[in-house]
C-alpha cells in the first residue's frame, strides 16, 4: 500500500467512523418501531468491511462496541443485575468487533465468486445486522439466560406464564427477545449497506 493510497484508506476509515459516532449520538442511528426501535448502527460497519476491507470491518465493529459498552455502564442495567465489567465488554466489545471482522471477511470469499459486483454487496450487507444478533444473543443468553433481570424484561414481553418454556428453550428465548425487530434490522441493512456500498464501489471504481 503506497502512501497515497494509505492516506485515502484512512481518510474513509475516519469519515465512516464519524458517520458511526453522528448515527449513535442522533436519531439517524435508530428506525422507530410500535414499541421499540431497530439499530442503523451495523450499517457504516458492514460498509467499511466491504469497501475497505476485513480490518476496517474490525476497527469500526470495535467502536461500535466500544460505544454500546460506555451507554451499558450510563443505563447501569447489566451492572444491577450482577453482571461483571468482563463479561459486559465481551458482550459489547468483542461481539461487535468480531462482526465487523466476520463481515469484512465473508464479503472477500463472496466479492472473488460474484462476477456481478452486485450480489455480495447486498450479502455483506445481510451479513452485518445478522452476526450482531447472533453473537450479541449467544453471549447475552449464556451470560444472563437465568437472571432475574432478564426474566422480568421477557415476562413484561409474553408473559410470565412463557418463562419456564423460554428458559428451557434458547431458540424459542431468542425468538422472543429480539423478536421482529432482528427480522427488520436485518433487511433494512441489506437493503441500506448493500445499496450503499454497491453506489460508492461504482463512484470509486472499486
Amino acid at each position: 500500500m503506497n502512501k497515497k493510497t494509505n492516506v485515502r484508506y484512512l481518510t474513509e476509515l475516519a469519515l465512516l467512523m464519524a458517520l458511526e459516532l453522528v448515527m449513535y449520538f442522533t436519531p439517524l442511528g435508530m428506525l422507530p418501531l410500535p414499541g421499540q426501535y431497530a439499530s442503523l448502527l451495523t450499517v457504516p460497519v458492514a460498509v467499511g468491511a466491504m469497501l475497505l476491507g476485513p480490518l476496517a470491518g474490525t476497527v469500526l465493529g470495535f467502536l461500535f462496541g466500544a460505544l454500546s459498552f460506555w451507554k451499558a455502564l450510563q443505563t447501569g442495567i447489566l451492572i444491577g443485575a450482577g453482571v461483571s465489567i468482563p463479561a459486559i465488554l465481551v458482550l459489547t466489545i468483542c461481539t461487535r468487533t468480531l462482526m465487523g471482522f466476520l463481515t469484512g471477511l465473508i464479503f472477500k470469499l463472496i466479492d472473488r465468486i460474484d462476477k456481478t459486483n452486485t450480489i455480495d454487496c447486498f450479502i455483506g450487507g445481510l451479513l452485518a445486522p445478522v452476526l450482531n444478533t447472533i453473537l450479541y444473543m449467544t453471549v447475552y443468553v449464556i451470560i444472563l439466560l437465568n437472571n432475574e433481570l432478564l426474566q422480568n424484561v421477557i415476562a413484561s414481553t409474553v408473559g410470565e406464564q412463557m418463562i419456564e418454556t423460554l428458559r428451557n428453550n434458547v431458540i424459542l428465548f431468542v425468538a422472543a427477545y429480539v423478536g421482529i425487530q432482528a427480522v427488520i434490522e436485518a433487511a433494512v441493512g441489506c437493503i441500506v449497506s448493500g445499496g450503499v456500498t454497491k453506489a460508492l464501489r461504482v463512484v470509486l471504481k472499486r
